[in-house]
């Protein structure tokens, strides 16, 4: 199932346009205007207008008028206006879905927008150009599935919106951000960005980007399988589109709509949404929706065994996609006509369907892709909050100090009262117990290794849990105070909204917590054991579909040393992420043994594997693999790690349970 985001954002140059305009009276004014001999800003102006106004009735108009505001801007050496009109250039032929040529338009856009910020940087104007170049040649990037270039140019246009408050940017920009990372499955993240640009939506009460964050929040849920929530926001944006009237956003309403029937198993209002917003894409010569629509009827008629119709309509989405360079559908479709044909017993096509598939998905999904999407956001959240973790230490600076000095005062008590009560305790026990002062000493250095083993797994667990409460509930609690503090100088329609925004806030920060707690002590290896806790996590994996674990069991008893049984849980945890992370693995093997009284437990996967033997004497290794040696040697136990380059990993545990 596929949801592309919402058309009308390649336009965001439409609504940062200077002007508004009509299909019919004011398109005759425009042209009268054109056909004057004067050619200076305001001809310009009126080109760009009309290129936007036949953007997708005529688009080769509109490329004519597109290119004449140009040709005029060039010869006056108005940048800004040069700028404008690459961007308009740009969006056409993506309207017309020829990616290189938008791209190349983009390309040029950006040069002059850059030149422009350069000689001033603080201008508002040149900065919202640069903002719909950026999303514009993100929206390119995401249509061909290149999703790390298409986050970086949303990020850039995220940062260019908020320097300038424009918030219609800023909830544009979330919902591409969003969207991408759907696509990438990482569907916490889409929701928290839908969210976010939906409570700009609602704020600003706009109804381009209300409609806008429905869909898309829909979008999510339906790749949730939640059809419930799906259907209601999928309607939700088909009622604002339809009071507008904008085709080009019902044609995505109603593909979506239809998807829902689909999988709800009402096929006859399936078909009729899709043939309906068919019917929209040809009028509107909307190449990205027909690819869409045939893809999602292959997909309906797939559902109902009618496998001849289905094909049909996959090499139908899949020959627009080749053509316009939407690696995205490319793949989908190669994926699905792989599925038919091999349903039929035709396996020369389906293995020939099948391989292109997998060509284009090794092009989009790569691990190192995604670890530099999550590096980028990093970098760009660490900017946005330098600001004001300043503005808090500022704050907070007089009160930091007096706390840090009454911390000081009590711990120095403290510390006293502890050495008062230690050489108290000594010296009582040394008077009572000469005769045995050999046996004692020793006695007490036993306690001692015990104390300090404890004292470093203690200290292990609580850094840790304070890891998570410092990424996870401590950065919610923070915004949550703002709002707080919000609320007192408000107005109460403000009032109101920043209560329901703390609300939601509080929300999340109880799931957070919930989650912080499972983490510490997962409810089934309280209850039914270690190798239950094991079964319930990689069925959770399992049911996602793209990996294969597979837990085998002999003579193992449900509970044992609760240590033993935590640590043993969170090795094979730790284990497990490593793979669904780096190793590109399909299959997963745990095995759990008890003999006598030793515990064995074997770990193995089919992944990519790395040379260990070279990672451990290189001076750059990941302490992650230590971290984890000395957790096992922690509580008794040996551990032998073993892998090389294409041949997989091993780790195999030993622990004596007595």
């Amino acid at each position: 199932m596929i949801h592309f985001k919402t058309l009308s954002l390649i336009l965001l140059g439409l609504l940062l346009h200077s002007r508004g305009f009509s299909q019919n009276n004011e398109t005759d004014s425009l042209k009268t205007l054109l056909n004057t001999d004067l050619r200076d800003t305001a001809f310009v102006n009126t080109a760009l207008d009309l290129a936007w106004i036949y953007m997708y009735s005529e688009s080769d108009s509109a490329v004519k008028y597109a290119n004449l505001a140009l040709e005029t801007a060039l010869k006056a050496g108005e940048q800004l206006k040069t700028a404008s009109a690459y961007n308009t250039l740009g969006v056409c032929y993506i309207v017309k879905a020829e990616y290189y040529e938008a791209l190349a338009y983009l390309s040029k856009a950006l040069e002059a927008g850059n030149r422009l910020l350069e000689q001033d940087p603080a201008n508002t104007a040149y900065k919202r150009r640069l903002l719909a170049i950026y999303t514009n040649t993100g929206n390119i990037y995401y249509y061909k599935g290149e999703y790390e270039k298409s986050v970086t140019n949303y990020l850039q246009a995220l940062r260019l919106a908020g320097e300038i408050g424009f918030e219609n940017g800023v909830a544009i920009n979330l919902s591409n951000l969003a969207a991408s990372y759907k696509d990438l499955l990482n569907y916490e993240k889409a929701l928290e960005y839908n969210y976010k640009a939906l409570a700009i939506a609602l704020r600003t009460k706009d109804d381009f980007s209300l409609s806008q964050s429905y869909n898309n929040l829909g979008s999510v849920y339906f790749s949730m399988d939640a059809f419930d929530s799906a259907y209601l926001y999928f309607l939700k944006s088909k009622s604002i589109n339809e009071k507008n009237g904008d085709e080009y956003e019902l044609i995505n309403n109603y593909v979506n709509l239809a998807d829902v029937f689909r999988e709800t198993g009402n096929y006859d209002s399936s078909l009729y949404y899709y043939k309906h917003s068919i019917a929209i894409c040809q009028k509107v010569n909307s190449i990205d929706g027909l690819i869409n629509c045939n893809y999602m009827i292959g997909q309906l008629y797939q559902k109902q065994g009618a496998v001849d119709q289905s094909i049909k309509h996959y090499k139908e989405s899949l020959h627009l996609a080749t053509e316009s360079g939407t690696s995205r559908f490319v793949m989908l479709a190669s994926e699905e006509l792989a599925k038919m044909y091999r349903q039929k017993g035709d396996y020369k096509k389906a293995l020939a369907y099948f391989v292109a598939a997998a060509a284009v998905r090794d092009s989009i999904f790569n691990a190192e892709s995604d670890a530099r999407i999550a590096d980028m956001e990093v970098k760009y959240q660490t900017q946005k909050k330098e600001e004001e973790i300043i503005r808090l230490k500022e704050q907070k600076l007089l009160q930091e100090a007096n706390a840090r000095t009454d911390k000081i005062i009590l711990l120095a008590v403290i510390i006293i009262l502890i050495l008062v009560i230690i050489l108290i305790v000594v010296a009582f026990r040394l008077s009572r117990q000469k005769l045995s002062s050999e046996k004692q000493r020793l006695k007490q250095e036993a306690e001692l290794k015990v104390l300090d083993a404890v004292i470093e797994t203690e200290y292990k667990e609580r850094k840790r849990f304070a890891e998570d409460l410092h990424d996870g509930l401590g950065v919610l609690l923070s915004t949550l105070r703002l709002y707080i503090n919000e609320i007192t100088e408000s107005s109460p329609s403000e009032r109101k909204k920043l209560i329901e925004q703390s609300n939601g806030l509080l929300d999340e920060a109880i799931a957070n917590a919930r989650n912080i707690s499972n983490n510490m002590m997962p409810a089934a290896l309280k209850t039914d054991g270690l190798e239950a806790a094991v079964r319930s996590f990689c069925d959770k994996i399992n049911s996602s579909g793209n990996i294969t674990i597979d837990v085998q069991s002999a003579n193992f008893k449900k509970h044992h040393n609760h240590l033993i049984e935590i640590t043993l849980y969170r090795v094979i945890k730790e284990l497990t992420n490593n793979t669904l992370k780096h190793a590109g693995a399909n299959r997963i093997d745990i095995s759990l043994t008890e003999k006598g009284n030793k515990l064995f437990v074997v770990y193995k996967d089919d992944g990519k594997g790395f040379d260990y033997e070279q990672m451990k004497e290189s001076p750059q290794k990941g302490m992650g693999l230590d971290n984890l040696r000395n957790r096992i040697n922690s509580i008794g136990g040996k551990c032998i790690i073993k892998s090389k380059s294409g041949e997989g990993f091993f780790a195999g545990i030993e622990v004596n349970i007595n």
